[in-house]
């Protein structure tokens, strides 16, 4: 799911006396942009090179937090369309449409993993495998890890969707309640920047107290600040906060912008430490804000050379396949280092593995439900 924009012009066919002043600005439309795959494909790199070994890009991890302000912005511009153009916003069609959209590969991997566990270890000694795919299934992995209460190991890399199905769960509700109490949009927008801003403080506040670094790490509270400036993004975008093609001054802006912003990203992906102090107080924040810079810059700069860069087909493609390459390289790479492979193996033959693996599941499995999804999609009403 990505974004491209385009206008209807609907005052047009109003009298003018029936002119409301609500309809004054051009009607927001999602629809495929391949640039905001390219990014997808370029954060899923980023974070498996970093799995196969952490000193090629010891800050690969950043990869996550690309991910959570992209699905942030995604998710709150379709929402936000969605209550433009029906009056509401189904709730009920949402959580279903990320259902169908998430939960089958998952379940599918867990099952594998299980069956693979129990032929290995036997049942008893895949006891605590088996524990860590409920701790999976359930999306409570962030958890399990934040307070060191039975963390999943060779299923840890799903404390990230355990982050999503909690935001998830938390914000279309609020959003919704926003949307039909809010003064303006900008109001919005602004309570989103505040939550940002605060889960940014909470975690800044608990490096002053020496809190251990896997509890500010995969704590909802903590690393909310990138999936809330993508949803402060959305707004913006969705409301026409923001030109809809940025033009002029503003294009320039942007364009050196994002370009600033992808080398700013990439040299952090090469250097940084995930425990380091500097990260917690003011780099996660940071690559959460050069994140949503760069889908500005995608999405509204026509003159954007980010676009054409993570346009390129191939990254393209690898972001289309992205959520299954996401779900199985952590698992496969962490049996590989156990059984005694080294990294130069587990980056060849893992990712290969990964990579047949994700494409047998996006044919097979998440395109289908992809279909059965599209029946639940919210109609703009006449």
């Amino acid at each position: 799911m990505a974004v491209t924009i385009a206008t209807l012009p609907v005052e047009q066919f109003l009298p003018e006396a029936g002119r409301d002043v609500r309809l004054q600005r051009e009607p927001f439309r999602l629809g495929y942009a391949p640039h905001l795959d390219g990014l997808r494909g370029l954060a899923i790199l980023l974070v498996m090179v970093y799995h196969a070994n952490h000193s090629l890009f010891s800050g690969g991890f950043i990869g996550v937090d690309i991910f959570f302000v992209l699905s942030g912005f995604l998710i709150t511009s379709l929402l936000v369309q969605e209550y433009d153009g029906a009056g509401t916003i189904r709730l009920k069609a949402f959580y279903l449409r990320r259902v169908l959209r998430l939960f089958p590969a998952l379940l599918a991997m867990l099952i594998a993993f299980s069956t693979f566990s129990i032929a290995v270890w036997g049942f008893e000694g895949a006891r605590s495998r088996l524990v860590d795919s409920l701790i999976a299934l359930f999306y409570m992995a962030n958890w399990a890890r934040a307070f060191w209460i039975h963390p999943p190991y060779e299923l840890g890399h799903t404390w990230s969707l355990s982050i999503e199905e909690q935001f998830y769960a938390l914000w279309p509700p609020l959003l919704l309640l926003l949307l039909r109490k809010a003064p303006t949009r900008l109001a919005i927008a602004l309570i989103a920047l505040g939550l940002a801003i605060a889960s940014w403080m909470v975690r800044f506040q608990m490096t002053l107290v020496s809190e251990r670094p896997m509890r500010m790490f995969n704590g909802l509270d903590t690393r909310a600040d990138a999936v809330m400036m993508g949803c402060l993004l959305g707004v913006i975008v969705a409301s026409g906060l923001v030109p809809r093609r940025a033009g002029g001054k503003l294009s320039r802006v942007l364009y050196f912008g994002g370009i600033a912003s992808l080398s700013a990203l990439l040299g952090i992906a090469l250097v940084a430490q995930w425990h380091a102090e500097i990260m917690f107080q003011w780099l996660y924040f940071g690559v959460a804000v050069m994140a949503a810079v760069l889908i500005l810059d995608c999405v509204t700069n026509p003159a954007s050379i980010v676009k054409v860069i993570l346009s390129f087909k191939p990254l393209v493609w690898i972001g289309v396949i992205s959520y299954g390459l996401y779900l199985w390289h952590y698992p496969i790479y962490t049996l590989m280092y156990e059984a005694g492979y080294e990294w130069q193996q587990v980056m060849t033959v893992g990712t290969l593995t990964a990579f047949a693996i994700a494409i047998a599941s996006f044919f097979l499995l998440e395109r289908p439900f992809l279909k059965l999804k599209r029946r639940w999609e919210v109609r703009p009403r006449a």
